[in-house]
């Protein structure tokens, strides 16, 4: 078609400037005309497609917005292609960068539709997408480098192998998240939605988004933390997903009796009796989880700390405020029954505060 219109305007015009530019003209308004009706068709079907979708408006809406994107880039991607007659070389650094952009736009809606299913769960694909985005991304700059020198992409990638110790020195932090994300995914170590905590980091909360380097996790105060996936593999920490789906949670509640308010009561010690009472009342309690350990004992008093006791069991209460509200109360009602039975708690003198 663009031969006919150039032989057109020859025959019209004669051979020259004139000519030239309103062959480029025409080609450029063409291709622009092109694009802009693929890209309301695209619109039309996109827009049909999410009326007729059984999934809910809010699960596809990431989606949808991607979609939207995709299409309109689409179009221009289309117009760098139909332009290639009239400005060859801008045409196909255009139409590679369009490319390259639309496939990670691809990716990312691919993503966004697999969050909206339920194995996304358990099995997020987001770092594998990161890691073949980054591929992408690398291919596509090795072919736009080519494009610019007039060079074949062949060339340039076989001159590549003298940077791989430089490019694998630089990536070693993404190299290691990225094992990491595999051996949280594939061991199931934890899932988008768990509870986890991380005691040496002071870290606790629930699981947000598993990327290809980073886990967000967001704390019961709403902080969000972001942390390396390789910390996952160097550190240890505790997951609580089977203990929340099971309707479950520990406590264990500390403290620390005055060694000078313990008698002899008969053949047992006040200290004694007030176990049992504690030990009744979490029996009586109907939060408690009937079936799992339940504990009230106490070990030898450290110098200058009094005689610890540890009370642990298991409990129905897995909402994180309700725990700490019952947790908190649990320990002020065991702590005050200490007086019917004539205990303290250990108070730390000066000198061993000091």
């Amino acid at each position: 078609m663009y031969e006919l219109i150039d032989r057109w305007l020859v025959e019209l015009l004669g051979d020259g400037l004139l000519s030239d530019f309103l062959s480029i003209l025409i080609k450029v308004l063409y291709a622009a005309l092109i694009a802009a009706i693929l890209y309301v068709i695209l619109k039309i079907i996109n827009s049909f497609s999410l009326s007729n979708s059984k999934i809910s408006a809010i699960k596809v809406s990431s989606a949808f917005v991607k979609r939207k994107k995709i299409i309109f880039k689409t179009a221009v991607f289309v117009f760098f292609v139909l332009t290639y007659p009239a400005f060859s070389k801008f045409s196909s650094i255009g139409s590679t960068i369009m490319l390259m952009i639309l496939s990670c736009d691809l990716l990312d809606m691919i993503n966004a539709v697999y969050v909206t299913k339920e194995i996304s769960r358990k099995r997020p694909i987001k770092g594998i997408l990161s890691v073949i985005k980054i591929a992408v991304c690398i291919l596509f700059a090795v072919i736009l480098i080519s494009i610019l020198l007039n060079q074949n992409p062949v060339v340039l990638v076989s001159g590549v192998g003298a940077f791989t110790a430089i490019i694998s020195l630089i990536f070693q932090d993404i190299i290691k998240g990225f094992v990491a994300g595999l051996q949280i995914t594939s061991e199931n170590l934890f899932e988008i939605g768990d509870w986890i905590s991380i005691p040496s980091l002071g870290v606790e909360g629930e699981v947000k988004d598993i990327a290809l380097v980073t886990v967000k996790v967001q704390g019961f105060d709403n902080i969000m933390y972001t942390l390396p996936a390789s910390t996952f593999q160097s550190t240890s920490f505790k997951n609580w997903h089977n203990t929340i789906k099971d309707s479950m949670r520990q406590v264990n509640f500390k403290l620390a009796i005055d060694p000078d308010s313990i008698d002899k009561d008969g053949n047992e010690t006040n200290l004694t009796k007030w176990r049992y009472f504690v030990l009744e009342s979490i029996r009586k309690d109907p939060h408690y989880k009937e079936g799992f350990a339940l504990q009230c004992k106490t070990s030898g008093a450290s110098s200058g700390f009094g005689i610890p006791v540890d009370i642990f069991f298991t409990t129905d209460i897995t909402d994180y405020d309700a725990y700490c509200e019952y947790v908190s109360e649990f320990g002020s009602n065991m702590t005050a029954a200490l007086k019917d039975y004539g205990l303290k708690c250990f108070k730390a003198s000066s000198a061993a505060v000091n």
